[in-house]
């Protein structure tokens, strides 16, 4: 009879589900790193109190719509909860930065160096590029304020990171080489200057979109998982991404994910259990609760990456963490009007309107908009078929600025009968159609299909 206790990847799962018993096992168990984090990122008890909360109400938002990239559904239990771990310490990162304005204070440099010099995973790099990690990752830095805080140039703290990356994922890899069978992201083949050390590349620049000019693009990327980039280089930088072939797409976003586990994996000793109050606190703040507590008693602390010694808790207890994505997808001013033609109808009869093609895999798609109405529908001449388990997902993206906002997903029916139509259209410069699982993702999980400049609107 198998008794083992659940992991983070099966936790997560239930907790998609609106199991929140499984998700208070699911906070039970990471979040001494997600606490840990947020200790080191804030002095304040009550800043770093309040940031994990937010982290786990974001989480339980999230959970339904996670999925596994890259192979690794089909790998062992192990590999899932790696990624798992990361996936969740990512959503701390963010958390945490966007908290930053109204927190008390923000832990220093000195405080970050503290915690590089202690950390044995970060010895491959040099006392440099562990600081600037640590400032960018632990402290909640973007590249342009760390390199004001550590008195360096933008672009030699670029290359920091850059080969900080590299060094410290070939060590990762060199650590755990033996689960390489049974997790398929660790042999994720790497594109272009990602494996290189980074000496015969082109130089880094000020701005980033000089950078992509001079094909620092993977580069750019792997910066990008760090969270390093300010909203508008990393609104660049993802549309980038997604102007590349399939293939390369789907490298650049494992090497992401990869590079997100590894950052989970160095900084793992950096931990602190938060107070036992601050459970309820997060169920408290859950839509729909239905709490079984003593499924929660029955769950026992799970060891991430061979968690070394976290017996010790002395009063300066680090950090841990990890890494991806949230980019706020926050509510737009945007409806949608499925079945329903009051929109189309807007648009056709108003004064001002005006179209956009695109090419849709050897077809067109058609964008129809109003800048008086601030509305818009799509029409389509052919639409390829997808699998059972898969749905075209549109999504409006405002440059600059960052906002990503998914406006539905549809089947390629839906598409063919106009079934995309939505208000708020002047507030977006950019729309992507991609392909998506059939519930739908937070975030675009493969290279755009479609990809509209919306450039005529106000």
């Amino acid at each position: 009879m198998d008794t083992q206790t659940p992991g983070p990847a099966q936790l997560l799962r239930s907790a998609g589900d609106n199991d929140t018993a499984a998700f208070a096992a699911l906070y039970d168990v990471t979040s001494p790193q997600v606490f840990g984090m947020l200790t080191a990122m804030f002095p304040s008890e009550n800043d770093a109190l309040q940031a994990t909360t937010d982290t786990y109400v974001s989480l339980w938002r999230q959970a339904p719509h996670f999925t596994f990239d890259f192979n690794v559904d089909h790998a062992d239990e192990h590999a899932r909860d790696r990624t798992v771990v990361a996936w969740i310490n990512s959503i701390a990162k963010q958390t945490g930065r966007y908290h930053r304005p109204d927190a008390e204070d923000v832990g220093s440099v000195d405080r970050m160096q503290t915690i590089a010099a202690k950390l044995s995973e970060l010895e491959p790099l040099t006392e440099a590029q562990a600081l600037a990690l640590t400032t960018v990752w632990l402290g909640g830095r973007t590249v342009d304020e760390a390199a004001v805080e550590l008195d360096v140039a933008l672009p030699t703290l670029k290359s920091r990171l850059r080969d900080a990356a590299v060094r410290l994922t070939r060590h990762y890899l060199s650590e755990i080489r033996a689960n390489a069978d049974t997790d398929p992201l660790l042999a994720t083949r790497v594109t272009g200057n990602l494996s290189s050390s980074g000496g015969q590349t082109a130089a880094f620049s000020d701005d980033v979109d000089a950078d992509l000019q001079v094909g620092l693009g993977t580069e750019l990327a792997t910066l990008n998982a760090l969270q390093a980039l300010n909203d508008d280089d990393a609104v660049a930088v993802e549309a980038w991404v997604n102007r590349q072939d399939r293939d390369v797409t789907a490298q650049l976003r494992a090497r992401a994910a990869l590079y997100q586990r590894t950052l989970s994996w160095a900084y793992r000793q950096v931990a602190a259990h938060p107070p036992a109050r601050l459970l309820d606190s997060v169920l408290d703040q859950l839509p729909e609760q239905n709490v079984g507590i003593g499924f929660i008693e029955s769950v026992e602390e799970y060891d991430v990456e061979h968690d070394p010694i976290q017996q010790r808790r002395s009063r300066t207890m680090f950090i841990i963490v990890g890494a991806v994505l949230i980019i706020a997808v926050i509510v737009a001013v945007i409806f949608l009007n499925t079945g329903d033609q009051r929109i189309r109808s807007t648009v056709d009869n108003a004064d001002d309107v005006s179209s956009v093609t695109a090419d849709f895999d050897g077809s067109t798609v058609a964008g129809h908009y109003s800048v008086e109405e601030d509305a818009a529908y799509l029409s389509f001449n052919e639409v390829p078929d997808l699998a059972e388990d898969e749905r075209y997902q549109v999504w409006l993206f405002e440059e600059p600025g960052g906002a990503l906002v998914s406006v539905g997903t549809y089947t390629a029916e839906e598409l063919e009968n106009d079934a995309v139509q939505f208000r708020g259209v002047n507030a977006y410069e950019l729309l992507w159609i991609t392909v998506e699982p059939d519930t739908g993702s937070e975030t675009p999980s493969s290279a755009a299909v479609v990809e509209m400049p919306l450039t005529n609107n106000g």
